[in-house]
């Protein structure tokens, strides 16, 4: 009988407005978790003191006095310092619904090879709400788990990471067998390369349930005050595994370098260069027709590049 124990680790760098309710959320789970790792990130705007006087006996609270971006080394250390056998990340600004941790527990109980467990969630804005996409594929994993192999073509296929950070439980061995999150290595895009790496360790399950809510317009968001200016750590990672991946899953690897390059390249638009090392960097042939639309792009006026950056948002 598996028996998932979570701890819950929620980074917290500058959340005063938004930190009671994520703490709230998870301390409200019907599955109660065994415990909730905070950890203070080197807060300026008060955030340590709101943490200070969170008095259940379920919070360990700990202090790091050198603010590390992605909250990367935050993380490391509460999985360093968990005492649950799974770890469950919920970030300061993200909310989960009653029933998360039941629902990632079922699944668990339900697939004991899994190491992974992610759930549905909703992208939440200012004035509107989505779920997040959910394909047929990802879909017909529920109740079952996928191989690496299965979980690199859901993620090329549909164009999205099938996990989210705060919607995904990993077993504690497994984190320690992938590593540890890029610490001092990247400012965004290190989860992606966290998960790729515990994919490629053991097999992932889903539950297609909303369960979290991601608040994309909260204060001091990493994904807003950040401009991708270099390739995807990700990248690196992907290519050091193609020497004992199989064929099936080189040619995934190869394609998913290509959709991520791809994707900070488009990021990059709204900024004032375009590096060369997206394009220089890109799995060829098949990714000549993103090296031309790359090149081209780096040959525009920025005032150009800003033009269709905003028509292909939107705004």
């Amino acid at each position: 009988m598996i028996d998932p124990r979570f701890s819950v680790i929620i980074p917290v760098h500058n959340k005063a407005r938004h930190v009671t309710a994520s703490v709230a959320s998870a301390l409200q789970q019907t599955r109660p978790p065994s415990e909730i790792i905070l950890i203070d990130d080197a807060s300026t705007d008060g955030s340590a003191a709101i943490l200070s006087n969170m008095n259940d006996p379920r919070i360990r609270l700990l202090f790091r006095d050198t603010p590390g971006p992605g909250g990367y080394a935050a993380r490391n250390l509460g999985i360093a310092e968990a005492n649950g056998n799974w770890i469950a990340f919920l970030d300061a600004d993200d909310i989960w619904h009653p029933s998360h941790l039941a629902d990632m527990a079922a699944a668990i109980e339900a697939t004991p090879e899994a190491g992974c467990v992610a759930t549905r969630y909703d992208h939440v804005f200012a004035s509107h709400r989505k779920p997040s996409k959910m394909t047929d594929a990802l879909a017909s994993i529920a109740g079952r788990s996928a191989d690496f192999r299965e979980a690199l073509d859901i993620w090329v296929h549909s164009g999205e990471c099938p996990i989210w950070t705060s919607a995904a439980a990993f077993r504690l061995d497994l984190l320690h067998r992938a590593g540890p999150f890029p610490a001092g290595k990247a400012v965004r895009g290190g989860d992606k390369d966290m998960w790729l790496r515990a994919l490629s360790h053991a097999p992932f399950t889903y539950v297609p349930k909303v369960s979290a809510e991601f608040h994309r317009d909260t204060d001091n968001k990493v994904s807003k005050t950040t401009n991708p200016d270099s390739i995807p750590i990700l990248v690196n990672t992907a290519r050091a595994m193609m020497a004992t991946a199989s064929e099936e899953e080189r040619t995934l690897l190869r394609k998913l370098i290509n959709q991520q390059i791809g994707l900070y390249a488009r990021f990059s638009f709204k900024g004032g260069e375009i590096s060369s090392q997206f394009s220089r960097n890109l799995c060829l042939p098949e990714g000549f027709g993103l090296f031309l639309m790359i090149e081209a792009a780096r040959l525009m006026p920025p005032t150009l590049r800003h033009k269709i950056y905003r028509a292909i948002k939107g705004t």
